[in-house]
């Protein structure tokens, strides 16, 4: 009796086991064959962008972090057509083309977790190559997640179309790696919304073999007509992605509450929190060869005729203000902005000081988090800012609107 008890166990184990590493192995297989898609490829990136200049419509080329070899490319295709470029970090990424006025054709530049030195070295770039069609600069000074004041030097960077296999190709990614990634969590997870959706369609055969086996999802069309295509697998048929005047869509994040945005505000303002610890990791001095090379970079361009203007991107209504209730947060703060008005006066800029977005209007409704605004946020930032401008109310200096 006991040997049979111990045979069955073992076959039971072996069934068990088995179906295990069945089950392993599809899910193996099915993440493997979208890893090209999300890990990116030198394809996805020359395909995503030519599509989106022939259509003008929304997508992107994965991976997300790791955007600029998408953008380079987009750079090039826009020049005939543009004159101004906005640079900085993912907090930018809601500035739209459309909150320009007449005459200023802009694109968005932006990156997610862009540092303040490989913005310089993006914007010396496009001044030492592409100074004749591109005049005018916004470049995004991030304080709140501390890229003012990291001490890496801003070395070269290369935006050439023809080097931006920056990621993929030379530096393809190991068997090893996409192994761990496609059986890590999000990566499972991921798969199952989009087997979900694959059974959900109607032709779930069909939709099997576009999503797993082509480079890209069929073009399909945004709320307001937009086209859109997918090459990666995240958010798919959501319209997420880089609209064709670089800024990103934000499709499928929701907006916060009053309620939330202000426990947020408030919970910025502790020193231990992440906000504080980078704005007091130099104790709010920035980094004085960044704001060097900077000041330098708009001197030149205004003498050939542009202007380079700086931001300090929004942050939730309320934030800054609790910041600066708090003893140790507030000092470094006021180091901060002390420091920028006297650059700026001594180089002759402006800075849009927005991070007390409250003071343009802005609404907790009109965030994603502490340092991502919406669109509607960064219109009304813009819109004021213009309008006391033409209005001769600028100054070099930290600019914020009369209240």
């Amino acid at each position: 009796m006991a040997l049979t008890t111990a045979r069955e166990a073992k076959r039971y184990l072996s069934v068990f086991l088995g179906f295990f590493i069945a089950v392993l192995s599809v899910i193996l297989a099915l993440n493997l064959a979208l890893g090209g898609r999300t890990l990116g490829s030198v394809d996805a990136l020359q395909k995503a962008s030519a599509w989106q200049q022939a259509t003008h419509g929304i997508t992107y080329a994965p991976p997300l972090t790791n955007s600029r070899p998408f953008k380079a490319l987009r750079l090039a295709d826009r020049l005939p057509e543009i004159n101004t470029l906005v640079l900085g970090a993912s907090s930018l990424m809601g500035v739209t083309g459309a909150m320009f006025p007449a005459g200023l054709r802009a694109y968005n530049f932006s990156l997610t977790a862009n540092a303040t030195s490989a913005v310089i070295a993006e914007a010396e770039y496009v001044e030492r190559h592409h100074a004749g069609p591109i005049r005018n600069f916004v470049i995004g000074l991030d304080w709140a997640i501390g890229m003012i004041y990291q001490p890496t030097d801003a070395t070269a960077l290369d935006l050439n179309p023809a080097r931006q296999r920056i990621g993929y190709g030379a530096a393809e990614v190991s068997l090893t790696r996409k192994i761990a990634d496609a059986l890590s969590a999000p990566k499972i997870a991921v798969l199952g919304k989009t087997l979900s959706g694959v059974f959900r369609a109607s032709n779930p055969l069909a939709s099997f073999q576009q999503t797993f086996f082509q480079l890209a999802d069929v073009e399909y069309h945004c709320a307001d007509g937009v086209p859109a295509r997918d090459f990666d697998v995240m958010g798919r048929g959501t319209c997420l992605g880089f609209r064709y005047d670089g800024s990103w869509t934000f499709a499928g994040e929701e907006h916060l509450s009053e309620a939330r945005a202000r426990g947020r505000a408030q919970a910025a303002a502790a020193p231990s929190s992440q906000f504080a610890q980078f704005l007091c990791s130099t104790q709010g001095e920035p980094n004085a060869r960044y704001l060097q090379r900077l000041g330098l970079l708009a001197q030149r361009v205004n003498a050939a005729g542009g202007f380079a203007v700086f931001i300090l991107p929004p942050l939730l209504p309320g934030m800054e203000a609790e910041m600066l209730k708090v003893p140790s947060v507030g000092r470094c703060l006021t180091r901060t902005k002390s420091a920028l008005t006297a650059w700026a006066r001594e180089y002759g800029v402006t800075i849009i000081d927005a991070a007390a977005s409250e003071h343009f209007g802005c609404k907790a409704a009109e965030f994603l988090d502490e340092n991502h605004a919406w669109p509607e946020c960064h219109a009304r930032v813009f819109r004021r800012y213009w309008r006391d401008r033409d209005a001769g109310l600028i100054a070099p200096g930290l600019y914020q609107p009369a209240l």
